[in-house]
């Protein structure tokens, strides 16, 4: 299990390489990218901020959570802060489980 804070931007099909280079019993892997969007056409940027400690300690414990509800081998969560304009990745969900459903599930309940 594994989840960061970060400003910098990621590389989607890096860290999707990286985390699935580890596996050894799961025989699915589910990723789910976020993407700042502009709905209105007028969006420059959106500012993100977040409490360091409590922003970790939360997404650890949702991750600690689903590895336990759905039998996940292998989670990654990654979330930015700061400055994002349309287009950009702001968050990141990565699963890995025996079977797809469970994959599926877990990066559902971590989106949510």
């Amino acid at each position: 299990m594994s989840a960061r804070v970060q400003e910098a931007a990621f590389d989607v099909a890096a860290e999707v390489a990286a985390f699935q280079s580890a596996l050894t019993q799961s025989g699915a892997v589910v990723s789910f990218t976020g993407v700042v969007r502009d709905d209105t056409g007028s969006l420059d940027y959106m500012f993100i901020e977040h409490y360091p400690g409590m922003t970790l300690a939360a997404l650890e414990k949702f991750a600690n959570q689903a590895t336990v509800k759905f039998g996940l081998e292998k989670v990654l969560v990654i979330h930015r802060y700061g400055r994002l304009q349309p287009g950009e990745e702001i968050m990141m969900v990565v699963t890995a489980a025996r079977h797809r459903k469970d994959a599926f599930a877990g990066a559902d309940y971590l989106m949510d």
